[in-house]
């Protein structure tokens, strides 16, 4: 029965989400991310840009619509899913905002961050700030 009651969930939440930009710095080198990269940086099994830099995950709180819809399209995962890097038990980190506006902000702000936001949200603001590198459609 559970199962079956999160598998409605699912995919209620996933019916009135909308699609969601996968954003970095203006200044990050890269044109584009995969689905594989992008999970591989939140996973924690990739810590560095191709570059060198480190990288900033930034989050939404669990209860987030986009942080649903993010880990279930990107991550394959339930939004409170705690990801470890590699071989180690030290949990990934990543800065928590509460809104697409403070993510936006802090991702223009700081170079080798990386989140995610609704994509007509970013279009409302768009401030030059960010480029997309990846759009999170919905199935």
């Amino acid at each position: 029965m559970l199962t079956v009651t999160l598998a409605v969930w699912l995919c209620a939440a996933l019916a009135y989400a909308e699609p969601l930009a996968v954003i970095v710095n203006k200044n990050n080198p890269n044109a584009s991310l995969s689905t594989t990269t992008v999970a591989g940086m939140y996973r924690g099994e990739t810590l560095h840009w191709p570059g060198g830099d480190r990288i900033k995950l930034v989050n939404r709180e669990i209860s987030a619509d986009a942080r649903k819809t993010f880990y279930l399209r990107v991550l394959n995962a339930k939004p409170d899913q705690v990801f470890y890097r590699q071989g180690t038990p030290i949990p990934v980190q990543s800065v928590i905002e509460r809104s697409d506006d403070s993510v936006i902000r802090f991702v223009g702000t700081i170079e080798g961050a990386i989140g995610y936001v609704s994509l007509s949200r970013l279009r409302q603001i768009d401030d030059g700030l960010v480029k997309i590198m990846m759009i999170v459609e919905q199935p």
